[in-house]
C-alpha cells in the first residue's frame, strides 16, 4: 500500500524537490500454476500407492500465495508481491482463477504417488496456465526430482558392454537406470536406426546377476537380437526360446535359470505363457511394442500376465494411430499407474480425441515414464554416421519376367479402346502396383504362401547383403 501511494505521488513530490526512490516494477506478467506440497509419508506403504498428506498453494514465477494471501491481495485495489528486488502486479483475473483452482482442491488432503505423478504430468488437468508442480517429501516429489538429474555422465560405458555409446544412447542408459531405482517400467522410443537394441543390452549387462531378463520380438529381429547380443555383451549367458527345439513347459525355469537374456519372439511368448509367466522375470522387453496398441487383443492381454521388476516398451513409433497407442503401452509398463484411457487422451489431447497432441503428449511424459529421441534433433543428428545411397541393379528371374510381361499384355488389351477415360486411369494405376510387387517378389504378387527362396532377384542381393 505504500508502495502505491509513492507511485501515484511520486511525480508531485519529485516536482516539489524530494527525492523519490520507489522499488522497481516488473512489467513481465507473471504466470500462475499451482504448487502441491507432500509431507513425509509416516505408513509403511512404499512406492506409487504410499499415501500422504498434502497441501495446495499458487506460485506466479517465484512467488507461493496460500489461500489466505490470494484472498488478501484481492480486496486490494492493485494488488502487488514482491519477487526477489522487484514489485510483481498480479492480474485480478488471475487471482480469481487461482482462488477458484484452491477451492476446488480445497478436500484434496491426502493422495497417493501416483496420484500426484498423474497431478504432476498433467493427466488431472491443471485451469491454471502454469501447470502443477510437486514439491515436498514422498515418493513422487522424489521420482521427479530424480528424472531431473539423469545424465549420460553418469553412465558412461557400462561394465560388460563391449561398445561405445553415443551420447543419447548413454543417457538413454541412465534413464532406464532411474525406471530400476524407482521401480517402473518405461518406454524407450527411438527413431529407427538410433540403437535401441543396442542401448537396451547396455542395461542389460550392467544389471546383470540380478535375475534374467526376457526379449519378446517379432520374428525377423530375433536374429538380429542373438547377434547383437554375440556383439556387445559376450558375457551375457544368451538364449533363443523359439523353434520346435525350444525348452519344453517343464524346461522353462532350468533354462530362465542360466540365462541372463531369454530371447523369443511374441507368438511363442503368448504360446509358452503358462510357463513363462511363472518366471520372475528382472524385466520384460517388448521390442517392436506396437504390437500391443490394441489393448483388448490377445497379445497384449497375454503379455500382462508376465511377472517381472520392470517393463520396457521399445518402439520408433510410440504413436501411429493417436493417444490411444501410447497409452496402451504405458499401461502395459505400469498397469494403472497414468489412469483410464479415456482421461489420459482427454486431457493430453487438445480436441479430447487423441488424433493430436502427440508431441506435447511425449513431451509432458518424456524424461520419466517415455524416453523420445528422433533423427530430426540436431545434437543427435550430429553424431550419425553419414548416410550411404548405393543403387544396386538386380536381375528379375524367369518367374518375374513372365507375370511382369503378362501385366503388360494384359493392360494393353483391357484399354484399347478407353483412350482417356477414368476407367483407363485406374487400369494403368492398377497395373504400376503389380509391377512393383512383381519386381519385389513373385509371392507380393500372386499372394499363394509359396516358397520365397530363388524367385526373386532383390531378395537374393538383399540375403547377401
Amino acid at each position: 500500500e505504500a508502495w502505491q501511494l509513492m507511485s501515484r505521488t511520486g511525480d508531485v513530490l519529485t516536482a516539489a524537490g524530494f527525492e523519490v526512490r520507489v522499488p522497481q516494477l516488473s512489467r513481465k506478467k507473471p504466470t500462475p500454476g499451482l504448487r502441491l506440497t507432500a509431507e513425509e509419508a509416516h505408513e509403511s506403504v512404499v512406492g506409487a500407492q504410499q499415501l500422504a498428506n498434502v497441501r495446495w498453494s499458487v506460485v506466479f514465477d517465484d512467488v507461493e500465495l496460500t489461500a489466505a494471501d490470494i484472498q488478501r491481495l484481492a480486496s486490494q485495489a492493485r494488488p502487488l508481491v514482491k519477487s526477489g528486488e522487484k514489485w510483481v502486479e498480479i492480474d485480478k483475473a488471475d487471482l480469481r482463477e487461482a482462488a477458484a483452482a484452491l477451492a476446488e482442491r480445497a478436500d484434496q488432503t491426502q493422495l497417493t504417488g501416483a496420484d500426484m505423478l498423474r497431478q504432476a504430468l498433467g493427466l488431472e488437468g491443471s485451469p491454471l496456465a502454469g501447470g502443477i508442480s510437486i514439491t515436498g517429501a514422498g515418493w513422487a516429489a522424489d521420482l521427479l526430482r530424480s528424472a531431473s538429474k539423469i545424465s549420460a555422465a553418469d553412465v558412461g560405458t557400462p561394465e560388460g558392454f563391449d561398445g561405445e555409446l553415443r551420447s543419447y544412447q548413454a543417457e538413454a542408459v541412465a534413464w532406464l537406470r532411474f525406471l530400476d531405482d524407482a521401480g517402473l517400467g518405461g518406454c524407450l522410443a527411438l527413431d529407427m536406426g538410433l540403437g535401441k537394441t543396442p542401448t537396451m543390452l547396455a542395461h542389460a549387462a550392467e544389471t546383470a546377476g540380478h535375475g534374467p531378463t526376457l526379449v519378446v520380438a517379432p520374428p525377423a529381429v530375433v536374429g538380429n537380437w542373438a547377434a547383437e547380443a554375440r556383439r556387445f555383451t559376450k558375457r551375457l549367458r544368451v538364449v533363443v526360446h523359439h523353434g520346435p527345439a525350444r525348452a519344453s513347459a517343464a524346461g522353462i525355469p532350468k533354462m530362465a535359470e542360466r540365462a541372463d537374456l531369454v530371447i523369443t519372439t511374441y507368438g511363442t511368448a503368448i504360446r509358452d505363457v503358462d510357463a513363462l509367466s511363472k518366471i520372475s522375470w528382472n524385466k520384460v522387453v517388448l521390442d517392436e511394442a506396437q504390437a500391443i496398441k490394441n489393448p483388448t487383443s490377445e497379445t497384449a492381454q497375454q503379455l500382462r500376465r508376465f511377472d517381472a521388476r520392470n517393463r520396457i516398451a521399445l518402439t520408433g513409433t510410440p504413436i501411429e494411430n493417436g493417444l490411444g497407442d501410447l497409452w496402451a503401452i504405458i499401461d502395459w509398463c505400469n498397469p494403472g499407474l497414468v489412469g483410464a484411457r479415456a482421461q489420459f487422451i482427454a486431457q493430453l489431447s487438445p480436441s479430447g480425441t487423441g488424433k493430436d497432441g502427440a508431441e506435447s503428449a511425449l513431451r509432458a511424459l518424456n524424461g520419466i515414464l517415455v524416453f523420445r529421441r528422433t533423427k530430426a534433433e540436431p545434437a543427435i543428428a550430429a553424431e550419425l554416421p553419414d548416410r550411404i545411397d548405393e543403387l544396386d541393379h538386380c536381375a528379375m528371374t524367369a518367374e518375374q519376367i513372365g507375370l511382369y510381361q503378362a501385366v503388360l499384355d494384359k493392360l494393353v488389351i483391357e484399354t484399347a479402346d478407353q483412350d482417356g477415360t477414368p476407367k483407363k486411369k485406374g487400369a494403368v494405376l492398377a497395373a504400376i502396383t503389380a509391377l512393383k510387387q512383381i519386381c519385389n517378389h513373385p509371392e507380393a504378387y500372386l499372394r499363394q504362401g509359396g516358397e520365397l527362396d530363388g524367385r526373386s532377384g532383390k531378395l537374393a542381393r538383399l540375403n547377401e547383403i
